[in-house]
């Protein structure tokens, strides 16, 4: 039997909930509540000293790192496959598989401008220092504290907006050649962007790709109507728990976009 540590909204712990309904692989089950701090429980550190989610437990060896897991489950079950059989078609998915990675920082700063920002917008200025001055990291530390004073006007955002739009641009231009990002088959290479989207989509910014990229819209479209979408990733996100991701004003929201068109025309 094969144990998953997850936890509901987080977006890397939904790419491995796609990857496993996907290949129709049971599981146990052990959620992880990072809003009360589970994940840094000494019960919880043993398994992962990262204090992240998700980790696999399988056949007594554990494995973290959302993208090492999934490639490892296209290893250990092996229909349906999710990579080409061919080693240049397993690469082609490989780049994407790092790009997902190296995107994933920016889903934080939005996640932190947009969302986390409005939670302690109401607190006391010491409680949102405490918030950040807690972080061991110092360049993390300097982020939030950026990202809580400015929100999406911080140069962070705008940073992030930049590097979204040329994912989207490369993402538009693999599309010409198929319904999927390495043509014809769903892969690795979708499943890692899915959750990353729908977090967007949920905090108002599906603006950002649906104005200016048509096939990057369509796919995304696709992706939700598989059923692995359903059952691993709306099915775990509650009504109140999506409704936290959806406070975006108007105005922000408009925000959000006006700086995304500034960071097209600057690239």
């Amino acid at each position: 039997m094969l144990t998953l540590f997850h936890a509901d909204t987080a977006v890397c712990a939904a790419k491995v909930r796609v990857t496993l309904a996907e290949k129709n692989i049971p599981f146990e089950s052990r959620m992880i509540d990072l809003g009360r701090g589970d994940q840094f429980k000494p019960e919880y550190l043993a398994v992962n000293p990262n204090a992240a989610v998700p980790v696999i437990i399988h056949d007594g060896k554990w494995l973290n790192e959302s993208t090492v897991i999934n490639e490892y489950l296209d290893d250990a079950f092996a229909n349906p496959p999710l990579r080409p059989s061919d080693a240049y078609g397993r690469a082609r998915v490989h780049l994407w598989t790092k790009r997902e990675d190296s995107i994933h920082d920016c889903i934080n700063t939005m996640t932190v401008a947009v969302v986390f920002r409005a939670d302690l917008l109401d607190k006391p200025p010491e409680v949102r220092r405490a918030r950040y001055e807690s972080i061991p990291d110092a360049a993390k530390r300097e982020k939030w504290r950026q990202l809580l004073e400015l929100g999406v006007d911080s140069p962070i955002v705008g940073e992030a907006l930049g590097r979204f739009n040329k994912l989207f641009r490369d993402m538009e231009q693999a599309l010409a050649e198929g319904p999927w990002l390495c043509g014809e088959a769903f892969t690795l290479a979708d499943i890692g962007f899915i959750s990353f989207f729908y977090r967007m989509e949920a905090m108002e910014a599906k603006g950002i790709w649906e104005k200016h990229y048509p096939r990057v819209t369509d796919w995304f479209n696709r992706c939700k109507a598989r059923p692995s979408f359903r059952t691993a990733i709306a099915d775990y996100i509650p009504a109140p728990r999506a409704a936290h991701f959806t406070r975006v004003s108007e105005p922000l929201r408009e925000t959000i976009e006006r700086r995304f068109d500034e960071a097209m025309q600057a690239s």
